[in-house]
């Protein structure tokens, strides 16, 4: 056996026994620059000497209106130590704290109650200025700004166009559609149309490549679309985005314009995630860690990592879950994975496109690229998860889920019908995306 260990919950590790004669070819240990020293001093420094932008001192006076929109509790931007500091800036530039508003931008995901709000923003921020959420279903609240070359009708939050000066507050992340988060993600989709979301969504992925994790903004033609988007908005938007360390701590703020300082990000970003793999293996294992508490985030392990794995090869995420499915909702019942993976193949990856593309309207934009995602890659690998958690409550999907590591391995290599397959090993996949040689 070969003996490895994977991150598993905050301080624990996960001990795997490899059977001897897998090929390991590539084994990643993210590398990542030390965390800021000091967060308030970078993020200050930051905004004196925005990219792309003249100082925030610049851009504010007592009769400046602000809307600084956060991202909501879907992403893992340490957003309550960004807001205080930039709120904080604000009023030493001359800005009156009842011309700031906070806004979180929810996109199409359900709403935040006022505590979740407060929690996020932090006491700091949200006991000196109003802060609500984002409803794209809010129509009163939507003004049209145009359509985007490539089809997007552009209908955004009110007070955020209105509004004389935009901050945005994000992390700059691996994504599956984006290529990254942050950036003009936090106004399309974050404070767009349920339409807009939708199309914009849709726009990736394509049936040729249904997975744009970690590509560049230049190659990505949703990004290239929500910021045309974003620059329909008449005003200074300027970003404060982090680039995160595999704990989740800040290692870099970019401060500025939201194009020019996101490209900053984004190529710090793929230096930290991206994992050089000298081909597609037959097996991938792959640890959620530090997005391992539920399924809704744990999930990336097995989603940012398809680009590593050949067709017909086996994804195997591990995945601890303390906390269950999370928001994820399971139908009661589904069915066989060998059954679905042949009508996939027997649909081919065009018609599987048209199906999520064409889903009934009352199925979000998200849930529609989900789908697509889900059923491209059951046609092209197995997936199987390794989690106790997750095998005590998760009846539906029994011939996918474990909880010992030795039937697991058998079953791969019952399901390759090999017993020396290569290997690819992401330690921590859900933060992590394959760059191929």
């Amino acid at each position: 056996m070969q003996a490895i260990e994977l991150p598993w919950g905050h301080g624990e590790t996960l001990p795997l026994q490899i059977p001897r004669q897998w090929q390991i070819i590539a084994h990643s240990q993210l590398a990542t620059p030390p965390p800021i020293a000091d967060l308030p001093a970078a993020i200050q420094d930051g905004l004196s000497q925005p990219v792309g932008m003249p100082p925030l001192a610049d851009l504010v006076g007592p009769e400046t209106s602000v809307v600084l929109v956060m991202d909501d509790f879907s992403r893992p931007t340490p957003v309550q130590r960004i807001a205080t500091v930039v709120l904080d800036a604000l009023l030493a530039a001359g800005a009156r704290a009842e011309k700031i508003h906070g806004l979180f931008a929810a996109g199409s995901h359900r709403a935040m109650s006022a505590e979740e709000m407060a929690a996020r923003a932090g006491e700091a921020v949200a006991s000196r200025i109003s802060c609500r959420c984002f409803d794209c279903h809010d129509e009163s609240m939507l003004v049209l700004l145009g359509t985007t070359q490539r089809g997007t009708r552009v209908r955004l939050d009110r007070e955020v166009v209105q509004a004389d000066l935009r901050i945005l507050i994000g992390t700059i992340e691996p994504h599956p559609q984006a290529g990254f988060g942050g950036g003009f993600k936090n106004v399309l989709p974050g404070l767009a149309s349920v339409d807009g979301i939708g199309h914009n969504h849709l726009l990736m992925p394509s049936s040729e490549r249904y997975n744009m994790i970690g590509t560049w903004p230049e190659d990505n033609p949703m990004r290239l679309d929500l910021e045309e988007a974003g620059r329909m908005v008449k005003g200074a938007t300027l970003i404060v985005n982090v680039v995160l360390d595999t704990q989740l701590e800040p290692v870099v703020v970019l401060c500025g314009d939201a194009v020019a300082a996101h490209r900053a990000g984004v190529r710090m970003a793929r230096q930290i995630y991206g994992v050089p793999v000298p081909r597609p293996a037959d097996v991938v294992i792959s640890g959620a860690y530090p997005m391992h508490d539920e399924l809704r985030q744990a999930g990336k392990a097995v989603l940012n990592v398809t680009g590593a794995c050949r067709r017909g090869g086996v994804i195997v995420g591990f995945m601890r879950c303390d906390k269950g499915l999370g928001e994820v909702q399971l139908p009661a019942f589904v069915p066989r994975m060998s059954s679905m993976r042949t009508m996939m193949r027997l649909m081919g990856p065009r018609a599987i496109h048209l199906l999520a593309r064409n889903l009934p309207q009352s199925v979000p934009p998200e849930t529609r690229f989900m789908v697509n995602l889900a059923l491209q890659m059951l046609r092209d690998h197995r997936v199987l998860i390794y989690s106790p958690r997750l095998k005590q409550d998760l009846h539906q999907l029994p011939a996918l889920l474990f909880d010992d590591q030795g039937a697991l391995f058998g079953q791969v290599e019952g399901l390759l019908g090999k017993p020396d397959p290569e290997v690819v090993i992401f330690e921590q996949g859900a933060v992590s995306f394959p760059v191929l040689r």
